[in-house]
């Protein structure tokens, strides 16, 4: 947490700029944000606000090139640094004469103009100044920079050396190991350490989903990535051998409909999964193209492999799913967040445009290497002399043309009289590209505004000098390594796994921003759509506080998993669920923004013995690519709003744990009656580290053995989604659905502990300028705020689960707010003692006593009083409120036991 607070408290720091003028203007009230948080319409254009004044106005000196007004200029500022269409003149050929004069007509000469160089912004100078981003990037060719999600598919699942397509992932399967539920090398996860329990829970959820789809056979379950095949081989046990204990007539009709195919992307995974016996088809759950063999799988169950079966409608492979070849379910566990991911940079200077794509940059990635590295590495693939220096005369050739191309831009020749002379062409262009994360500097968005503060700012002038030192001791003389080298190494190398690591610890891997492509602009626009509101809220947030642009994490590969998900569940509908660790958009947002160096892509723990002889794989999560596996935190926001998109409903958020449903749930639908028998994972087993991760309990139950708070919020969520049918259906998880954006948080909670905490508590300090909450914000606040949140977000949880556990030794009845009111009364406000020795006895362990009695007392206080007037609270006690209601107030709910239907 404190280096989120003095991320935050940086921006405090911005000075002033040449002399009196200052970067950041007085803020005023926005409409839409509320009275508690103060913002500006929009960044200052530095240029705009110093050049002009008098007779000198930016309509006459800017029409024309430099040339053309030279009584505008008078020394002291410059055409290039004052006018937005400076860029648009360039040498001889490109003069304001030979595009914009008379002789060429109202249009101007149209060889002059393409891209962003159009008669209305050149000639007329009357529309906003291009990125200088795009400036400096604009002449060299960025498609062989390696795209970050490119990147991130190829090192996990490309051919040659993707962590899960070469087998990397998995432990080696010999003699009893092979069995044995820890299969993965680096890494295990809930269905494996909490087997067969968490499996059972999603069996009790499946047979809940069944009977809601109104007893559908044949039940079909797609499985999308699943890993070791732990969960899909306990969830089919689970089901043949009636281990929830339902009643005899629907355990035999639920049993004859379930059928389980599991979808997956490696070799190596479906490999394991089948000596299982499980049932698995190869495809890629970011893709559309997968429906048609998965839904032939479907079709060649066991049901329908006699000759009669044929021509029945369930066995038809189809395209899309139909009424009668559909899946019911699709879920995955643990496989979103190995989507690819890309990172966006979106500027704040000027009018936001948030839909357009040349508002935004799309972070790459630069990979280089010193010339002996790669020379003795092409001579271990046993390249002839010839061949190595053909070689290196092409990265020469490729590294003087990237970098001298972007350090001979305008922006790049001005970056250039600022530093020593022959500093190189890469450290100009790296050291302009790593002034962006530096948020103190506010560094500005137009190309004009960017050359004036090169000239006349020294902090930062100063700042790329020191960037640009660092780069060339670090960097000087070597080669940039284009995407296709370097798949061609990666390829030659699979098999010199010595040489492999000698060519990841020579590497050195730099991020720069690029001009958003077409075809990446074409692929996000349903996404600047989906996200409009929640980005506008962002921008407003940070813009208030000086910060000079926001960055956002998109996983594209999130909406082509809705389509895939919504071409398998067919016209008929059905249920998508999800568990993985993330959070929801406006979270990742903040987390991502505060820290421009934050990519949002984690290397998750690595035993010691697999990281001998690797570099330090943990620095900079790119180093170790295809060595080690790679996660990022889910947007579960994103996931929703693509399936809102095409009319899907979100019936449940919130931490993985509230899909535990410990009392028995009676109801009664299609004029059936149902008893749902209960699962309890505590019940069934000892309370281990995993059994507490489970309930949501990251820190330990001693005060003493706790160590730093770190981050709840990103913890293991769920995410069930269905998609309609042509009737209502009643919800498959009964607790309290958390919220997905800001705008609809609970109104009982006092705070929010589902986001980075100071961008929750900045607004609610109601100060009006959110600088002004900053500036008494200190390091024991911080910590105060991490604890008080972190907590807040682990006590939700075992709020629901008390209220579960008393609702099913107690019952509803004795839940109701007058015995409880009663029974409060009787006791001196405090809990009665039998029922704090019960609590402590089922929870303690895994909570703690004292938490377990206070957030008990909270809950039973709140239902003593419901009916009255109740101010927000606490997010645990609402939470437990809430879960009684969804237990206890439904019709026909937890508390009555009708007669199951036969």
């Amino acid at each position: 947490m404190p280096s989120l607070l003095w991320a935050f408290v940086a921006v405090l720091q911005v000075p002033g700029l040449l002399g009196e003028v200052e970067v950041v203007t007085e803020p005023h009230i926005m409409p839409g944000v509320g009275s508690s948080l103060r913002v500006r319409e929009e960044l200052p254009d530095i240029s705009n606000d110093i050049c002009w004044g008098g007779d000198w106005v930016k309509e006459t000196c800017c029409r024309g090139d430099d040339t053309t007004h030279p009584e505008c200029w008078d020394g002291t500022y410059s055409f290039g640094e004052c006018c937005p269409n400076a860029d648009c003149w360039e040498g001889k050929q490109f003069t304001y004469e030979k595009c914009c004069g008379e002789d060429f007509g109202p249009e101007g000469n149209p060889a002059c103009w393409m891209g962003i160089f159009t008669h209305e912004h050149c000639c007329l100078a009357n529309s906003p100044a291009p990125s200088w981003v795009d400036v400096m990037v604009g002449g060299v060719q960025t498609e062989q920079f390696y795209a970050m999600d490119e990147f991130y598919t190829d090192a996990q699942y490309g051919n040659d050396f993707g962590y899960y397509s070469t087998g990397r992932v998995l432990r080696s399967a010999t003699g009893e190991d092979s069995e044995h539920t820890q299969q993965f090398a680096h890494f295990t996860t809930y269905p494996m350490v909490l087997s067969p329990h968490f499996a059972r829970v999603f069996c009790r959820l499946l047979l809940v989903m069944w009977i809601h789809l109104d007893e559908r056979a044949p039940f079909r379950v797609v499985e999308m990535g699943a890993g070791s095949g732990q969960l899909a081989a306990d969830i089919q046990k689970c089901v043949r051998s009636n281990e929830l204990g339902v009643s005899p007539p629907v355990w035999r009709r639920w049993a004859a409909a379930f059928e389980y195919v599991i979808m997956e992307r490696s070799p190596a995974l479906a490999k394991r999964q089948r000596a299982r016996g499980l049932r698995v088809v190869a495809g890629d759950a970011q893709s559309v193209s997968s429906c048609a063999p998965v839904l032939a799988a479907l079709a060649e169950s066991a049901a329908c492999s006699g000759a009669d079966a044929k021509d029945s409608p369930e066995c038809q492979a189809t395209d899309r799913g139909t009424a009668d070849t559909g899946a019911s379910v699709v879920l995955s566990n643990e496989l979103l967040d190995a989507f690819a991911p890309v990172k966006l940079r979106l500027s704040m200077y000027g009018a936001v445009n948030i839909t357009d794509c040349s508002s935004w940059q799309e972070v790459r990635l630069l990979h280089a290497i010193s010339e002996d590295d790669i020379a003795y590495l092409l001579r271990v693939m046993q390249r002839s002399e010839e061949g190595i220096e053909d070689m290196l005369n092409g990265l020469r050739f490729y590294t003087e043309q990237v970098f001298c191309g972007m350090a001979n831009s305008t922006i790049g020749r001005e970056a250039r009289s600022r530093v020593p002379p022959g500093t190189s062409c890469l450290a100009i262009a790296l050291g302009l590209s790593e002034l962006l994360n530096h948020v103190d500097l506010a560094v500005p968005a137009a190309s004009h505004n960017m050359r004036l503060r090169l000239r006349k700012d020294k902090k930062l002038w100063t700042r790329l000098q020191e960037e640009v030192a660092k780069i060339e001791a670090e960097l000087g003389g070597y080669l940039l390594i284009p995407r296709d080298v370097y798949q061609q190494i990666r390829h030659q190398l699979q098999n010199l796994p010595d040489a492999e690591v000698e060519f990841l610890t020579a590497l050195r891997t730099r991020q720069v921003p690029v001009t958003i492509t077409e075809e990446r602009c074409g692929e996000l626009s349903w996404w600047f759509e989906a996200h409009l509101a929640r980005i506008s809220r962002l921008v407003e947030f940070y813009s208030a506080l000086g910060y000079p642009a926001i960055y956002l994490m998109v996983r594209p590969g999130e909406k082509d998993y809705i389509d895939l998900v919504d071409c398998l569940l067919g016209p008929t509908g059905g249920f998508k669920l999800s568990i993985d660790y993330g959070a929801s958009f406006e979270a990742l947002g903040h987390s991502l923004s505060i820290d421009p160096r934050n990519d949002g892509i984690f290397v998750p723990p690595i035993p010691q013995e697999l990281m001998i002889g690797l570099p330090n794989c943990h620095e900079f999560w790119p180093t170790c690519a295809g060595r080690i596996d790679w996660t990022t935190f889910v947007d579960f926001t994103n996931l929703a709003a693509a399936g809102e998109r095409l009319g899907w409903k979100t019936l449940f958020y919130g931490p993985q744990s509230l899909l535990e449903h410990g009392s028995r749930h009676n109801f009664t639908l299609n004029e059936r009656s149902y008893s749902v028998p209960g699962y309890s994972v505590l019940s069934h087993t000892w309370v281990s580290r995993h059994v507490r991760s489970w309930y949501g309990r990251e820190t330990l139950a001693s005060a003493n053995d706790t160590g730093a708070w770190v981050q709840r919020w990103t913890s293991f969520k769920a995410l069930l989604l269905q998609k309609p049918a042509a009737s209502e259906q009643p919800r498959p998880v009964l607790f309290p659905s958390w919220h997905l954006d800001s705008q609809e948080a609970d109104s009982c909670w006092a705070y929010d502990p589902t986001t980075v905490p100071l961008s929750d508590w900045i607004p609610r300090q109601g100060l009006g300028d959110p600088r002004k909450a900053l500036e008494g914000l200190t390091s024991e606040i911080n910590d105060r705020l991490g604890r008080q949140y972190s907590l807040a977000y682990e006590e939700a949880q075992l709020a629901v689960r008390l209220v579960d556990w008393l609702v099913s030794s107690r019952g509803c009845e004795g839940l109701r707010p007058e015995k409880i009111a009663a029974m409060l009364e009787g006791s001196g406000g405090e809990l009665p003692r039998l029922l704090r020795s019960r609590l402590v006895r089922a929870w303690g362990a895994t909570w703690g006593n004292e938490a377990v009695e206070r957030i008990a007392l909270g809950i039973l206080q709140r239902i003593a009083e419901r009916g009255s007037t109740q101010s927000a609270a606490s997010p645990p006690t609402c939470a437990g409120e809430q879960t009684f209601a969804a237990l206890c107030d439904e019709p026909a709910g937890a508390g009555t036991a009708p007669s199951v239907s036969s």
